[in-house]
């Protein structure tokens, strides 16, 4: 099945936030950063149900270089990326946007 994704406006805010916060640490690895989660993406694309539910109905694929987890739905051929959080925020702070 080819699935559609589509980030939420609060994701593209997580993502640009860290973005940001990974330049001013080091010129160039905000592009890093940007590049790994721009291949997570694609691999929750190619295939979302190999991500394990967490909780409810939300998935999270996890990075191992840069500690973050993108969470996200899938309904039907939709997968909603809802937030991308670093593991060491609390992942319910999202639902309190």
């Amino acid at each position: 099945m080819r699935y559609l994704l589509e980030i939420g406006t609060e994701a593209e805010n997580d993502i640009s936030e860290s973005f940001l916060w990974y330049e001013e640490q080091q010129s160039g690895l905000g592009n890093k950063f940007e590049r790994v989660i721009t291949d997570l993406l694609a691999d929750i694309q190619r295939n979302p149900l190999a991500f394990q539910k967490r909780y409810k109905n939300i998935r999270i694929a996890f990075s191992q270089k840069f500690s973050f987890g993108i969470h996200f739905i899938v309904k039907e051929n939709i997968i909603t990326i809802i937030a991308v959080f670093h593991t060491s925020r609390n992942p319910k702070l999202w639902v309190k946007r």
